[in-house]
This record gives C-alpha cells, sequence and structure tokens, in this order.
C-alpha cells in the first residue's frame, strides 16, 4: 500500500467507530501519534489525498482532517485486496 493510503488507513481507523464518520474532525496530533512518520511525510500524504478528494484539510482555529465518502471506500476496496500475511 502506498504511504498516503497508509495514512489515509489511520484516519480512517480515528473515525470508523464515530456514528458520523465524514464530519468527524480529527486532529494532525492523532494522526502523528498513529504515524510511524515525520510530519513532513504526512503533511505531503494529507495533500495527496486532498487533491484525490479522499479527505479534506480545515484549517479552522487548528488544522483537522475530515475523510470524505470517497475516502471511506477507496479504503476499504485497498484492504479488501491487500494480501493477507496468513502462512
Amino acid at each position: 500500500m502506498d504511504a498516503q493510503y497508509q495514512t489515509l488507513q489511520t484516519i480512517y481507523n480515528i473515525v470508523k467507530n464515530d456514528a458520523q464518520p465524514t464530519t468527524y474532525l480529527c486532529s494532525t496530533r492523532d494522526i502523528i501519534l498513529r504515524q510511524v512518520t515525520g510530519w513532513s511525510s504526512i503533511e505531503k500524504h494529507l495533500e495527496l489525498l486532498e487533491l484525490e478528494k479522499l479527505i479534506v484539510i480545515k484549517r479552522l482555529d487548528r488544522v483537522v482532517v475530515c475523510i470524505t465518502s470517497a475516502g471511506i471506500t477507496a479504503i476499504q476496496l485497498l484492504s479488501q485486496h491487500q494480501p493477507s500475511n496468513r502462512s
């Protein structure tokens, strides 16, 4: 899975249990705490994901990220097509 989609997976994992996942305001701090890459890489991933319309970046009093319906669909499809690690 490409690195930006790993970031999308992280965002999805944060919001997936919310009743309205597309309106959940995911903080950049939440994303950073769950990723092994640094902020500069995450920031590039977010920009790419926004260009693909898989997320929306909102600049409020702090930067927050919302996953879109297309983002949810994309990560679910990508997850289905990942090879399993079963031996």
